[in-house]
């Protein structure tokens, strides 16, 4: 069985260049004084590479790859669905804020509504060149179906938000400047910036929106119901505290849609697979296979014990001025982490342990367990083991899948910000680092799933790691699926604006260039011998009979040989932005942006889901034009092509063009 959780999901590309809002509307009532701004947009994604089958599940209709390995069921559903010139999203979208002020008192509010056809009447609906395989036909993954309900298309295809929503007071106590905010909002503490996972993985993160073409920044950092406090103290020195008082999870990309990674623990999942796919039959009926294993209660966090506390202090005496920043939060996870109720056994898997015996040392991966049982087969006519049929059988009869977020997370944080006369006339330059004791990450699937192996009698052969390297989980509790370790999270960013006075601003006939460069890394000090997820770690094991068993088929039948990978100690990567800025193009008022990203993983794999999310050798680059008018019209259009880790790359096969409008009054 193969399931994996997303990590850490930001898109580069969603980060950039959000549109810029033209003056607010301003209005007087009385001593009230009221600032309205809107922005009214629409857009639309398409998908502009082929699918490629090794992504896609044999059970979806995929093929093996070059070295035998089979696509994991439970994560393609989204590259299912779309096809080659066929539209990923089509927002109609209206965000609205109004702050209103009087006296030293103030009230700020936003709120967002969206409407998109394709996500809500055309995504996963109707036959495509992929699909379960044995449903007469391919049938498209749909959004919902008999088990899933509507909640994922309920996502994709239509919002009413309220956003912030908050009051506030400016004061002095003492001489000495205070702000007070109650109510929804978002507190971003830190320095990052394209790369998440620092001193800010506190904050629920909208990345369903984040993906969608024309996201802007106050759509990204979802607000919680909070209360901020400020003031400023002498000898330069300011004291921020936050409180917040009802947590909110991140909001992931909805199941089945194009960017969505999982389709077991996204919004709108309600089940894993393993030895199949679910397909309708019509008439309101859906076939699931054997190992049909349905989404239980969520564990969600409490909505009490989210603090924290920032001290900054503003040194003129360093570098002309720097800005140091100390950072104390206590936060659940918003992101979540992926598990299993243990299994139980039954009638059925005691009579196929009479062929894969448990009391013999390493026996799930010697041939009494590895050889395939007569009559037992997987979707695709594939023969099943006596070892895979043991756990196949339990799993379909009395497992849950559980989603879970963790408690009581510490961050100790520390950030700066200064300039630096390096490129152009001034190079601000920020870094942050953040630590903490005792990070959540997510554990591989064969990791959670050998507390079943131990549960069912069975013991590692001479020289073979233990199944499983956690405390015993008796039969229907939940097993734990993540466990904690200390974690340094660390990034470093410049960005630099030259003018026309540049030579290479000059030599383009530019007005401005924007450069940044972001480079970021994890360090896990504990991680050797651990068993953290990374994209497709499931696909094998460190213990033979794990891999045997829940690894790729390929494994068990000797057509592959798959080293298992877990996150490495140390791992990095950078992100690079060029934006050059040409005004009054052509004698006309429009401002014309054209824009290079480039975004590459150097070297290890990160632990996740709270972290950067690096995979060794992925990368990716998006080439945009923006063009402008007064601030208050813009068009863009970008393109997006994925590259590099071809094996550990989710978004491999998905390259995409996207185009925006939007009106700002």
């Amino acid at each position: 069985m193969k399931f994996r959780v997303p990590g850490s999901m930001v898109v580069l590309a969603g980060l950039l260049a959000f549109p810029v809002g033209a003056q607010a509307a301003q209005i007087k009532m009385g001593d009230v004084d009221i600032a309205i701004s809107t922005t009214v947009s629409a857009g639309a994604s398409m998908r502009v590479s082929e699918q490629s089958c090794e992504f896609i599940s044999v059970f979806n209709g995929g093929c093996l790859a070059p070295g035998g390995t089979d696509y994991d069921v439970n994560s393609d559903d989204g590259n299912v669905n779309v096809e080659r010139g066929e539209f990923i999203s089509t927002p109609v979208k209206v965000i609205s804020e109004a702050d209103f002020k009087w006296d030293k008192y103030g009230f700020f509010v936003r709120g967002k509504a969206f409407y998109d056809y394709v996500g809500d009447q055309e995504l996963g609906n109707g036959s495509g060149k992929y699909g379960p395989i044995l449903a007469g036909g391919s049938q498209r993954r749909p959004l919902e179906d008999e088990f899933r309900g509507d909640d994922a298309r309920n996502l994709q295809g239509r919002s009413f938000d309220l956003l912030d929503a908050f009051a506030y007071t400016n004061f002095l106590v003492a001489d000495m400047p205070a702000t007070v905010r109650i109510g929804r909002q978002a507190v971003n503490w830190g320095e990052s910036l394209f790369i998440p996972g620092g001193v800010s993985a506190y904050l629920p993160l909208d990345v369903s929106a984040l993906v969608r073409p024309g996201v802007e920044l106050k759509e990204v950092f979802l607000p919680q119901n909070s209360i901020f406090a400020s003031i400023g103290l002498p000898a330069n020195l300011t004291f921020e505290a936050q409180y917040v008082f009802e947590w909110e999870e991140s909001v992931l990309p909805a199941c089945g849609s194009f960017f969505s990674p999982s389709d077991a623990a996204a919004a709108g999942c309600r089940y894993a697979l393993s030895g199949g796919e679910v397909y309708d039959l019509g008439g309101g009926q859906s076939y699931s296979p054997t190992a049909f294993i349905p989404r239980g209660r969520d564990q969600r966090a409490d909505d009490q014990g989210q603090f924290g506390f920032a001290l900054r202090y503003y040194a003129d005496w360093l570098n002309k001025g720097t800005e140091l920043s100390a950072y104390f939060v206590n936060f659940h996870s918003k992101l979540p982490v992926g598990t299993f109720t243990a299994s139980t056994p039954t009638a059925t898997t005691a009579a196929l342990q009479a062929f894969c015996n448990p009391a013999v040392p390493g026996a799930l991966s010697s041939p009494s367990c590895t050889t395939a049982a007569p009559g037992l087969t997987d979707d695709a006519g594939r023969p099943v083991s006596f070892g895979q049929g043991i756990f196949a059988e339990a799993a379909g009869d009395n497992k849950n899948l559980i989603v879970q977020y963790p408690e009581d997370i510490e961050m100790f944080g520390w950030s700066f910000n200064t300039t630096i006369p390096i490129i152009g006339d001034a190079t601000a330059l920020s870094g942050e680092l953040a630590y903490y004791p005792d990070m959540p990450f997510q554990l591989d699937t064969g990791e959670i799933l050998g507390a079943d192996i131990e549960n069912f009698g069975y013991t590692p052969g001479p020289g073979e790691p233990d199944y499983y390297q956690g405390p015993a989980v008796a039969p229907g509790s939940v097993i734990p699926g993540y466990r904690e370790t200390e974690a340094l999270h660390g990034q470093i960013y410049t960005l630099s604006t030259l003018t026309p006075s540049d030579p290479i601003v000059k030599a383009l006939d530019g007005d401005l260039l924007i450069l940044v460069g972001n480079v970021g890394f994890q360090y896990l000090p504990d991680a050797s011998g651990n068993r953290y997820a990374i994209p497709r770690s499931s696909e094998t094991s460190a213990n033979p009979g794990t891999a045997a068993t829940f690894g790729d088929n390929c494994i068990r039948l000797g057509t592959c040989t798959i080293n298992p990978v877990y996150a490495s100690t140390f791992s990095w990567g950078y992100r690079l932005l060029a934006q050059m800025q040409y005004n009054s193009v052509f004698g006309t008022p429009y401002t014309l942006s054209p824009q290079i990203i480039w975004s590459h993983d150097v070297s290890g794999y990160s632990a996740g889901p709270i972290g950067p999310g690096f995979v060794e050798g992925k990368k990716a680059v998006t080439l945009g034009v923006t063009a402008s008018y007064l601030d208050q019209y813009r068009l863009s259009i970008d393109y997006t092509n994925n590259f590099g880790a071809k094996y550990r790359n989710g978004s491999y096969d998905k390259d995409f063009v996207s185009m925006t409008a939007s009106y700002a009054f």
